[in-house]
């Protein structure tokens, strides 16, 4: 299974927040590859920023590079899809998760996320998994 994960996802992971354990178990699963787009390398520099942790990025970027199968760079042919995509969504989707939509579309991938606003996207443009606490 071809997965992508959404920067909420890798965060989840890293943090040790609902859904992390899952994520965490994709990546000891052999038949799992994990990707995640370019954009949430930047995304997971602002938000360790943002909360202020004392670790060195650069460390913490490298242990996770470690597990990650793929980094997909942006492409024109991301961007236009994901155009296309904001466009068939009937609710706000912001632009940066648009791009990550569509790039694990392009990729055939499911999309990791806990962000809710992904849920609008209609069932037949992209494959997804909301993470969620276990029961």
């Amino acid at each position: 299974m071809n997965t992508l994960l959404d920067t909420s996802a890798l965060l989840a992971l890293y943090f040790g927040e609902s859904g992390g354990a899952r994520v965490a178990a994709m990546f000891g699963d052999p038949g799992v590859r994990v990707s995640i787009s370019a954009l949430s390398v930047g995304e997971f520099w602002g938000r360790l920023r943002a909360r202020s942790i004392p670790t060195d990025f650069d460390d913490a970027w490298a242990s996770l590079r470690e597990l990650i199968d793929d980094v997909i760079p942006v492409s024109t042919d991301i961007v236009l899809a994901s155009c296309a995509l904001r466009q068939a969504t009937p609710a706000r989707l912001p632009y940066i998760d648009a791009l990550i939509a569509a790039t694990a579309a392009a990729r055939n991938a499911v999309l990791i996320h806990r962000d809710a606003h992904f849920a609008a996207i209609p069932a037949g443009i992209l494959k997804q998994e909301m993470l969620t606490e276990p029961t």
